[in-house]
């Protein structure tokens, strides 16, 4: 109706000659529909006739003859019929090869009322069909051949097809299904396809499934492994090659996605598992989701992602994808070997992860051209073809050859490697590449995989499910050799009993073969007949044994084994290294703990260390050769390596500095006292690693062990019982003077010094240390007591102007918290030695030194002294100062002091006015004794 002149009556001319095609075409077609029924309901009538009168033989055979002659009168007119109805069709797409539905109607057609049911008519019309239409119709045309091919109908969700779990062909042990997609036909124009329509009428098809159904075993038990029946009787009459050969033209020129439902059909139905394998090693490597070609043969199909990698419209995961593949491998290896799937070096690469695609998967030459991932261009490598290259609608075109040269090229250039992070699958792969190789008979290969998996895996989870597979392999394998020796046994005496049930008859074949041989000929063969079959018996019990063996050692290796694993999740884990070694004691391999701790050496980075520190490793490591294997030279090479040659970059000080204390120690129990002190020399000289090993610069901790206190204390201590006075004098002066010498060490100089008759150096020692530790350092207090201790000790009553400068120096500094100790001090010292004046204005300058809380007890002692040297009446103005300084509550109790004093000095007036005072300090509430 939008069209105008030429256009429009061109237009209106094909719409009426395609309405009355199609017209003509309902006609015919229903009435060869009404003859096939009146066909069925008359061989119903006459069936039930014949059945009746079964009893008369004369009337069933005059009945038969009847029946087969209108039967062949009715199926001549039949064929007549749909052979009109083909020339119909045939005449329509002269002009109307552009209509897909007239295509689908045809293809239906043949279908369902061909005669001879020969799938090649119905395949070769959809070829043409996608010959004729363009690109853009072909989605329609493959949903009607699919569902031709495969029986699979269309629907609106997800309906599962086939379920293998665990099913007795050995498919696989997980859940294989095909999801049924949508129906674009349906979706697009509102109905389905004449072929589906008219199947889901005759309740054709995979349309109801009833997977989950149940049949009885016969023993009682519900058997789930077979699949379940389906809604109708109907099977789909294209051959196995045929429909794949349809199936790889959609999956890899339509749509790509349709790999994975192909894999899956090949596992559940078809029975091709080296194809499958192929399939999913495509979907694993990521291969384009789409082939590019030009033509109408060819449709470029959308990827999943632009970076072309597979995502499965029926939700199943890249791990769900590997585990498929590993099961199909694993299951049938012989037939994914011939399909040119290498799984072991797949598995290898990607657990490996350095193989790039072509090495991992293997590459299958045929005809000369190269495929990948064990798939040609062609499918040659399979030994399947994709095309028909007999059926003329698909003939190589120049297209085609470039397409092909263009995928040759990108092949040889490309190579991918397989970077999938496989998580938690790597145990699970390890464990499917052992059964693939014990299902191929390769028994000791297998246990090869099986020890390269637990030297390579680095998780927990993934070692006990690889070492639990191991152990049950190695059981399988002695009960296999458990019965073998059985089954033998109950032979040689079944031997043995007809043996002797026929002993006459022997004895006269025995006579009858000694006078045709020798006797040394048969000495021989008793000899050679009774040495075989001890052999035998030896070497199948020895089999037994050997397996026995291994399966005991396995056992016994596999804390050793755990805790690698641990090592390879984190080699810097110092408590699991020492762990290994204590392992490999209590197996008594001696050298292999100390092998295990010289390569620890080597792989704990010591910034990196956890669970421990690097020195532990070293002491353990001189520990076992000392005291197991009792070679002292060894443990001098381990710690000279790590203390003079720097072997080991020790991130802390401490740890160094432990290494060389150990050393030390080491020759002291060996009774090599000058080698001790010179290594303790040695160690604080600031001389070690000047330039650390291979000429490298030396470490941070190096450069601390001049400051180490533990070597310092140990160095010390050996000077004192070992060395003589001057070197110990050296030894503290170089601390000193590098102020690495603490108050403890000032305060064991100079107590050596004191003990050796050194005074006056005992004091400069005291002086030096003061100079290092002022106050408020903590250790200047505990200096300045030990000082004047010893000075008041050494000089006693003389020396008393130099005793005032070191009181007045100590109190000048000192804080009021610690004043009051040297403040006693220095006033006994004047009470003693110098003047009472002296003394008591010593005791006044501490009342006023010291912090409020201890002023109380600092008024009352000033008092005292004041009352025994001057007087009673002397203390007054001391308390008048006294009640002035303190707070309310000791001026309280002073006043009480005060007035008691008063009275007893008959001074009733003063007592009472000091009491008056007081009582303005003290609460009633608070202090009612005042009061």
């Amino acid at each position: 109706k939008q069209s105008s002149g030429a256009a429009g009556e061109s237009l209106g001319a094909v719409g009426k000659q395609f309405q009355k095609e199609c017209h003509r075409l309902r006609i015919s077609s229903y009435l060869l529909s009404v003859d096939v029924a009146l066909d069925d309901v008359e061989n119903g009538k006459d069936a039930h006739n014949i059945a009746n009168n079964n009893n008369k033989s004369s009337q069933l055979k005059s009945q038969s003859t009847k029946q087969s002659q209108s039967q062949t009168g009715k199926n001549r007119t039949a064929n007549q019929l749909y052979h009109k109805i083909l020339q119909t069709y045939e005449r329509s797409l002269i002009r109307l090869h552009k209509m897909p539905k007239l295509w689908l109607m045809y293809a239906a057609f043949v279908a369902l009322h061909d005669p001879s049911r020969d799938p090649t008519a119905v395949r070769r019309i959809y070829d043409r069909a996608l010959v004729a239409l363009p690109a853009s119709q072909h989605d329609r045309v493959w949903e009607e051949y699919l569902s031709w091919v495969t029986g699979i109908l269309p629907g609106t969700s997800s309906d599962v097809i086939a379920n293998a779990e665990e099913n007795g062909n050995g498919d696989g042990k997980s859940s294989l299904r095909v999801i049924v997609r949508k129906g674009v036909h349906k979706t697009k124009f509102g109905f389905e396809p004449p072929l589906v329509s008219e199947w889901r009428k005759r309740g054709w098809g995979y349309h109801q499934i009833l997977a989950q159904q149940y049949d009885d075993d016969g023993d009682g038990n519900r058997n789930s492994n077979k699949l379940g029946k389906y809604s109708s009787e109907y099977e789909p009459t294209v051959p196995t090659e045929t429909a794949l050969r349809i199936l790889r033209r959609h999956a890899l020129c339509f749509d790509t996605t349709f790999r994975e439902d192909l894999a899956t059909l090949c596992i559940t139905r078809y029975h091709r598992y080296g194809e499958a394998a192929s399939l999913l090693l495509q979907l694993l490597n990521n291969e384009e989701a789409g082939i590019s070609g030009s033509g109408n043969s060819f449709r470029t199909s959308k990827p999943s992602l632009s970076s072309g990698v597979f995502m499965s419209p029926n939700g199943t995961t890249r791990h769900e994808l590997w585990l498929r593949f590993a099961e199909v491998c694993t299951g049938h290896p012989r037939e994914a070997k011939v399909a040119g799937v290498d799984f072991d070096g797949i598995v290898r690469a990607v657990l490996k992860g350095h193989d790039a695609l072509g090495a991992a998967s293997g590459t299958a030459d045929s005809g000369g051209s190269r495929v990948k991932g064990g798939i040609g261009v062609d499918g040659q490598g399979l030994g399947f073809q994709v095309f028909d290259r007999s059926s003329s609608a698909f003939g190589a075109t120049e297209d085609d050859n470039d397409r092909t040269q263009q995928q040759q090229q990108q092949q040889n250039t490309d190579t991918r490697v397989i970077n999938h992070r496989l998580g938690e699958m790597e145990g699970t792969l390890w464990t499917r590449l052992a059964e693939y190789h014990v299902r191929a008979g390769d028994f000791e290969l297998a246990r090869s995989v099986y020890e390269e998996a637990l030297d390579a895996i680095t998780r927990v989870r993934d070692f006990s499910l690889v070492f639990d597979a191991y152990v049950k392999f190695e059981e399988s394998v002695i009960e296999a050799l458990m019965e073998l020796m059985d089954d033998d046994e109950e032979d040689e005496d079944a031997d043995g009993a007809d043996g002797m049930d026929e002993g006459g008859s022997g004895k006269a074949k025995s006579k009858s073969k000694s006078e045709n041989t020798t006797d040394d000929d048969e000495d021989m063969d008793i000899l050679l007949g009774d040495n075989a079959a001890n052999e035998e018996s030896a070497g199948a019990s020895a089999d037994v044994e050997l397996a026995m063996a291994r399966a005991e050692h396995l056992t016994a290796r596999r804390p050793l084994l755990l805790n690698r694993v641990l090592l390879r999740q984190n080699p810097h884990n110092v408590g699991e290294w020492i762990k290994r070694s204590k392992l490999y004691m209590d197996l008594g391999e001696v050298d292999m703990a100390t092998s295990a701790l010289e390569e620890s050496l080597k792989s704990v980075i010591a910034r990196k260390s956890v669970n421990g520190s690097p020195s532990s490793l070293v002491l353990t490591l001189v520990d076992i050769h000392e005291k197991e294997r009792k070679d002292v030279d060894a443990s001098r090479r381990v710690l000279e390596r790590i203390c003079s040659k720097n072997e080991y970059d020790f991130q802390d000080t401490e740890d160094l500095a432990q290494c060389h204390a150990a050393w030390v120690e080491l020759e002291l129990r060996q009774e090599n006292w000058d080698m001790a002190l010179d290594l303790a020399r040695r160690s604080v000289s600031g001389k070690i690693g000047a330039s650390g090993a291979h000429g490298k610069r030396s470490s941070k901790a190096i450069k601390g062990l001049a400051k180490s206190l533990r070597l310092w204390n140990l160095l010390f201590d050996l000077e004192e019982s070992l060395g003589t006075v001057q070197t110990t004098k050296d030894a503290y002066d170089r601390a000193l003077e590098w102020k690495v010498a603490t108050a403890s060490h000032v305060l064991n100089y100079a107590t050596f010094l004191k003990d050796h008759k050194y005074f006056e150096e005992s004091f400069a020692a005291y002086e030096r240390g003061l100079g290092l530790f002022p106050f408020p350092h903590p250790g200047a207090q505990m200096l300045w007591k030990n000082y004047l201790t010893m000075f008041l000790e050494r000089y006693e009553g003389s020396k008393t102007p130099r005793v005032r400068e070191l009181f007045d120096r100590c109190l000048a500094d000192c804080p009021p918290e610690a004043a009051s100790e040297f403040y006693i001090q220095y006033g006994e010292y004047e009470e003693n030695h110098g003047l009472t004046k002296r003394a008591l204005s010593v005791y006044e300058r501490m009342c006023n030194a010291v912090p409020a809380a201890e002023k109380y007890t600092a008024y009352r002692l000033y008092i005292a002294k004041a009352i025994h040297y001057l007087g009673v009446t002397s203390a007054r103005p001391i308390y008048e100062s006294a009640i002035a300084a303190l707070e309310d509550g000791p001026a309280s109790r002073i006043c009480l002091e005060y007035a008691k004093m008063e009275t007893g000095l008959r001074e009733i007036d003063r007592a009472r006015t000091v009491l008056v005072y007081g009582a303005q300090l003290a609460d009633p509430r608070r202090d009612p004794d005042y009061w």
